[in-house]
């Protein structure tokens, strides 16, 4: 699969390095230099067909004029645009070729709800798939090409194989990550804990997802109730929990069941 990702900010940074340069993880300071046991093992770096770093949408400006001068033409298959000015953003569909959009909203900014609308309408009138996740591991896409980005590259909602010796977790196996990668370092962790409390179980999964640490954003965001950061949070507790074995149904609030529980 032929991937092209526009990005600005840190988490796309992250995503970039998780995708090509795994070996990178422990400049983000979870396990650390020293501790890195390497446990990432792909490269997905000869699927990204480019990759271009732009300024931060406040030091472009309220407006653009010309996106060109900031994005010229390109093509690929599946293209993630991670925090893009809004002007640059709803221009893309006109300046290269592409089959798939993902614009993930872990930051509210990054794609308000009426952009998020205008671009499933241009995308829609030239037949390229469209998912504005929020955040990013909330990613559930209907389209083929999208749910095609998400098996190859086993990335989207967190996925485990758990092997359990009675109460105690022998084994965690990655299935699929979050975009950002830190399911890799919530496997690694969970690595012999004894499951007595389920409060303190869902506890320990999401202080490790914290420490990787999550790049959400903690502020409140209008359409979800809570800031995306908790989102993501109940995304992986539920999940991790799920192939344990363990319903975490009622750990979520009522208000993120539709999206969490797919």
């Amino acid at each position: 699969m032929d991937l092209g990702i526009i990005y600005s900010g840190k988490f796309g940074e992250r995503f970039v390095c998780n995708l090509a340069y795994p070996d990178l993880c422990p400049k983000f300071g979870a396990c650390g230099i020293e501790s890195c046991d390497f446990c990432k093992k792909y490269d997905f770096s000869s699927n990204i067909s480019f990759v271009q770093s732009l300024p931060e949408p406040s030091a472009i400006g309220l407006y653009v004029e010309e996106p060109e001068n900031y994005v010229q033409k390109f093509s690929c298959e599946v293209l993630v645009a991670i925090n893009v000015h809004p002007d640059i953003l709803i221009s893309l569909p006109k300046i290269g070729e592409f089959k798939a959009l993902i614009v993930p909203a872990c930051d509210q900014k990054w794609c308000s709800p009426g952009l998020r609308r205008q671009l499933k309408e241009k995308c829609e009138q030239v037949g390229i798939q469209f998912d504005s996740p929020k955040p990013f591991c909330a990613l559930n896409p209907e389209g083929n090409i999208l749910k095609g980005f998400c098996d190859y590259f086993s990335i989207g909602r967190p996925e485990f194989k758990v092997k359990l010796d009675s109460n105690a977790i022998e084994n965690v196996e990655v299935l699929r990550s979050d975009p950002c990668g830190s399911a890799y370092f919530v496997a690694k962790r969970m690595r012999g804990f004894v499951i007595d409390e389920l409060s303190e179980f869902y506890k320990e999964i999401h202080q490790h997802q914290c420490a990787y640490p999550c790049m959400a954003s903690m502020e409140r965001d209008v359409e979800l109730i809570e800031a995306p950061f908790h989102l993501a949070g109940y995304i992986m507790v539920y999940n991790f929990s799920k192939a344990v074995g363990v319903d975490a149904g009622n750990f979520v609030p009522e208000h993120f069941k539709k999206i969490v529980i797919t």
